[in-house]
């Protein structure tokens, strides 16, 4: 096939392959997080180990994962955070709601995750007299033993954005209880953008993501989750401290913002492959 194209963009590890075999020009590596250790994907973590030791430039959306690659593949990177969907946007509020909604997004049966550590978090909740609802957002049904474990008020499974974000600014708590293997944490931005204070695990994809605008907690520690959540959901003046923190936030990915900074990354990216065939 005739090259025809300046970059040829991969994401997932097995689209690379696919990728290269097109030939329709050189291919850049879209890393949002390194399947190399997600357990679901344990059977198959030699083929992703031989993936990622091409030596193909990368975009990465995070810090960590252009650390990563450069020391455990020695492949060189660049950051591109991804822009925010302009559809979130804050409501007017003036505080959390008396039987306030915690929306935790992501698949119950990926453990990467943490969907059980929110659930039993929210429980300990209700345990100490505060009444929340629980939003879970996912792709997937809801699993009879996520049923079991704590129903939820509202179950979303796998609806467009325009409906997440009239539902996300809507909740008084995104819950984020994802475990080190995280790529990034999109929702988390999208809270942010919304009004909606987050508490998260403290991993390394949030490390340096907006400090001070999420209330970071030990990774899968219920008790610390609940902790945490209770004092925003309880405090009205802690919680729109945190509001206006994380719109503060969210500006440094409206699109406006990524688009000088992505211009830059395509240009490395040309220059990488360039010196790579010379």
């Amino acid at each position: 096939m005739v090259t025809s194209q300046d970059l040829v963009i991969a994401t997932w590890w097995e689209t690379i392959p696919v990728a290269e075999a097109m030939g329709a020009g050189p291919v850049i590596h879209f890393c949002q997080g390194f399947e190399g250790d997600l357990i679901h994907l344990a059977p198959v973590w030699p083929r992703i180990e031989e993936v990622y030791r091409r030596p193909l430039p990368a975009f990465v959306v995070s810090a960590h994962l252009g650390e990563l690659l450069r020391t455990r593949f020695g492949r060189e990177s660049f950051e591109v955070r991804p822009p925010l969907d302009p559809l979130f946007k804050p409501a007017w509020r003036f505080g959390p709601g008396r039987r306030p909604f915690v929306m935790v997004p992501g698949i119950f049966e990926a453990e990467v995750k943490g969907i059980r550590n929110a659930l039993a978090a929210i429980r300990i909740l209700r345990e100490q007299g505060l009444p929340c609802r629980v939003h879970r957002l996912s792709i997937l049904p809801l699993s009879e033993e996520e049923r079991v474990l704590l129903p939820p008020d509202i179950y979303r499974c796998g609806i467009a954005p325009t409906q997440v974000a009239r539902e996300m600014r809507h909740c008084d708590l995104l819950m984020f209880p994802s475990l080190s293997m995280e790529g990034f944490g999109l929702p988390v931005i999208e809270a942010m953008a919304s009004g909606v204070p987050v508490v998260a695990s403290d991993i390394p994809a949030l490390r340096s993501l907006a400090e001070h605008a999420i209330t970071k907690v030990p990774v899968a520690d219920p008790r610390a989750l609940a902790d945490a959540a209770g004092r925003l959901l309880r405090e009205r003046s802690v919680w729109r401290a945190a509001r206006r923190s994380g719109l503060d936030a969210a500006r440094a990915f409206e699109p406006a913002a990524v688009a000088e900074r992505l211009e830059a990354a395509v240009r490395w990216a040309e220059g990488a492959v360039k010196g790579a065939a010379s």
